[in-house]
């Protein structure tokens, strides 16, 4: 396959589709950010896409299959663990068919033949290549993994079957169904709806699962996990089912099952094996019904101690002795879902005593901590952030947390704070330690502000960490991949570590902020001459440990 990528490449160059200043481009891109070559090819030259399949189906001819005989072909197992999940998702690729080292792949892209040299575990094949359409091809990868190879994920949530049927029976002995009357007075143990979303719960909590997914489609309910930061599909219910299941997670939650036109939040919690697992509920009215979205707080995972949450003690120790600062400002920074509230309840634990006055403000409250004065927002009441700062500086407080700064007035509020002999942790949406410098500019700190209150940045990531199980050797590389087995669902990954990026405020750094030298690139080279890793170091020092892949590291970090 190497060398009939070499080959199309060449005969694109020489018909003038693409120019040999294009490829090198992208060839320099790919070994740098690790995306896929086809991708970066066509970037900036979409025009051209169309010609380069034409070329392709011209100089290969590949066969054409319809989605119709691709849900009826039988593909074995087998067949499927050539290659892992996450790769089928990555190039939009489907093992079907495997004769000794011949192996028909299934693809929604022919421009996606460049990239197949690229995935090691089909270097030992020679490739027949397929085209399928595009519109229902990811659903197909997710069905074959799901359904088809991944029986250890269906035979781990067993019951379902006999559960809905039992639901069945029940929705038709009545004939106006479950409404919401009916089902707000359901205090039965053994109820069949009762059943089935415990055993969504139940199930959730043991594939530890950070969240849980109620979705209307046309003619089906999906039930969804967050596993490791990756949405997994668990289940798909009946239509009829639909409301029943969300009117029973709404009555747990304390919510009103007659309303459904507006979005609601609320809680509860469950016991489960001996631990208390608490679930934060959301509703919203979507097209076909309502959306119900649960967040999963597992308190046992040792999330809140500052020794488990994942940073290596080369960065720990140091931040501890920062933690413990009198007073200043502490800033995490990341997407949504990267942690940063996770790390910031580990440190707070970490430092607060029954000496100190600790206030926190958050929307919502995730983490209910012992001895902590906890503040949940209501902007329904005019509860805001800014408000409760303000009030909160009146409590003679030690310690502030707020949960995120949104704006300048949050932000103006929290670093006179910090000036005033308060210990300030807090979130920003910036996805750099250094860009939270810049960002803090922007909103229209001033500088001298930011040296005199900010005492460190720390950036974060949650890479997919490599199954013990299956992790294998990469062929002349010095890194790891997952093969895929029964403990992590044939994904190759199983639960997360964190990339860490952690920028102290020197006095260089601050010499150049006053200077209102604001480049971002700038402040992470003055960091790095100081020892700072970047979040792309780190991550690729994690994968030379054999902790993570380095696809993991290319997807989460940014190129430095």
């Amino acid at each position: 396959m190497a060398i009939l990528r070499q080959q199309i490449i060449k005969l694109l160059i020489e018909r003038g589709v693409f120019s040999s200043i294009e490829v090198e481009e992208a060839l320099s891109l790919q070994k740098k950010e690790g995306q896929k070559f086809s991708s970066l090819l066509i970037k900036h030259a979409s025009a051209k896409k169309d010609i380069a399949i034409e070329f392709i189906n011209r100089i290969i001819n590949p066969a054409s299959i319809t989605i119709s005989q691709l849900t009826q072909l039988k593909i074995p197992p087998e067949v499927l663990r050539v290659i892992t999940f996450e790769i089928a998702s990555q190039y939009h690729i489907l093992p079907i068919i495997k004769k000794g080292n011949n192996l028909t792949l299934a693809l929604d892209d022919p421009l996606t033949i460049f990239d197949l040299e690229d995935v090691k575990e089909l270097q030992n094949y020679t490739l027949h290549p397929v085209i399928a359409p595009k519109m229902e091809f990811t659903g197909q990868i997710e069905f074959r993994y799901f359904r088809t190879l991944d029986s250890s994920f269906d035979s781990k949530f067993q019951g379902m079957e006999d559960i809905l049927s039992g639901v069945a029976e029940t929705l038709a002995a009545s004939q106006k169904g479950f409404g919401e009357s009916e089902i707000a007075q359901m205090n039965l143990e053994d109820a069949p709806v009762i059943k089935a979303a415990n055993l969504v719960l139940e199930k959730a909590i043991e594939a530890r699962a950070s969240d849980i997914l109620i979705e209307p489609l046309k003619d089906a309910t999906r039930v969804r996990f967050r596993l490791d930061g990756i949405l997994r599909q668990f289940e798909v219910l009946p239509k009829e089912f639909h409301q029943a299941i969300i009117s029973r997670v709404k009555v747990i939650a304390g919510l009103d099952i007659a309303e459904r036109r507006l979005p609601q939040d609320g809680q509860f919690k469950l016991k489960s094996k001996g631990k208390e697992v608490e679930f934060r509920v959301s509703t919203l009215p979507v097209v076909g019904g309502e959306k119900a979205v649960l967040r999963v707080l597992d308190k046992s995972l040792g999330l809140l101690n500052i020794d488990k949450c994942g940073i290596r003690d080369e960065y720990l120790e140091p931040l501890k002795k920062v933690a413990a600062s009198p007073y200043g400002m502490i800033i995490m920074c990341g997407p949504t879902g990267s942690g940063k509230t996770s790390t910031l309840y580990s440190l707070l634990n970490y430092i607060h005593t029954p000496e100190k006055n600790t206030v926190t403000v958050e929307d919502p409250v995730e983490y209910q901590i012992k001895g902590l004065n906890q503040v949940s927002v209501n902007s329904k009441t005019g509860l805001t952030f800014t408000k409760c700062l303000r009030s909160i500086l009146r409590q003679d407080p030690d310690i502030i947390m707020i949960g995120e700064i949104r704006d300048f007035e949050t932000m103006d509020i929290a670093i006179k704070a910090a000036l005033t002999g308060h210990l300030v942790l807090s979130t920003l949406h910036t996805t750099t330690a250094p860009g939270s410098v810049v960002r803090m500019i922007d909103m229209g700190v001033q500088p001298f502000l930011i040296n005199a209150s900010v005492i460190c940045v720390i950036a974060q990531r949650l890479a997919r960490r490599i199954c013990l199980n299956c992790r294998q050797p990469v062929s002349g590389q010095p890194y790891f991949i997952g093969g895929g087995c029964k403990d992590c669902f044939q994904t190759g990954y199983s639960a997360r570590a964190v990339i860490t990026e952690i920028l102290y405020m020197n006095q260089e750094i601050r010499d150049a902020v006053v200077a209102e030298e604001l480049d971002e690139n700038k402040i992470k080279s003055i960091a790095r001459s100081h020892g700072m890793k970047t979040l792309r170091e780190e991550g690729e020092f994690l994968a030379r440990q054999g902790i993570t892949t380095m696809e993991e590291v290319y997807r989460l970090t940014p190129s430095d």
